[in-house]
């Protein structure tokens, strides 16, 4: 079994000048600080997980267990098609598209063309700094959805309920 561990960072911040009350002489200090600081744990928030469950059947849990194995832990991305999901997960095309829809909704994703985001409030693996990292870009994804009013939802069509857009995303 991997064993987990946490440590004190000492930081040298630099130098400063401190007045001795006892001899009332200037001294020039070290400054330091020290930081605990995460090694090779993964952190998982179920809060958002669990604000989903109840729209998400045994096929789409398959799905988005598969989506937190198969992400790069460096960025919390996963790049995969629609297609390959589907090849890998055994789920229908029509189950992952609607569950990416639910994965978006409760804040759990998010997708730009070919890739897909896993939330760092959801899961993460690295230290703090790192996280916050990808807390950053992962926010910035989401503002340039907004600013350039991107929906990345695939529609279903009223007199069908046929799923529009799963080609282009699969593409």
């Amino acid at each position: 079994m991997e064993e987990k561990s946490t440590t004190k960072k000492t930081k040298v911040i630099g130098t400063q000048e401190y007045l001795n009350t006892t001899t009332g002489e200037l001294e020039e200090m070290q400054i330091i600080r020290m930081e605990d600081k995460d090694f090779d744990f993964e952190k998982i928030w179920l809060g958002q997980i669990l604000a989903a469950i109840d729209e998400i059947s045994n096929q789409k849990m398959r799905l988005l267990t598969h989506l937190l194995k198969i992400r790069e832990k460096s960025n919390n991305a996963v790049i995969r098609t629609i297609r390959e999901l589907q090849k890998e997960t055994g789920v229908s095309k029509e189950t992952i598209c609607r569950t990416l829809m639910i994965l978006e909704k409760n804040k759990i994703i998010r997708r730009k063309t070919g890739v897909i985001f896993i939330s760092p409030d959801v899961i993460f693996k690295g230290s703090y700094h790192n996280r916050m990292r990808i807390v950053f870009e992962y926010q910035k994804i989401g503002k340039e959805q907004q600013e350039e009013n991107i929906i990345n939802f695939p529609t279903a069509d009223q007199e069908t309920g046929d799923i529009l857009g799963v080609e282009n995303q699969a593409a």
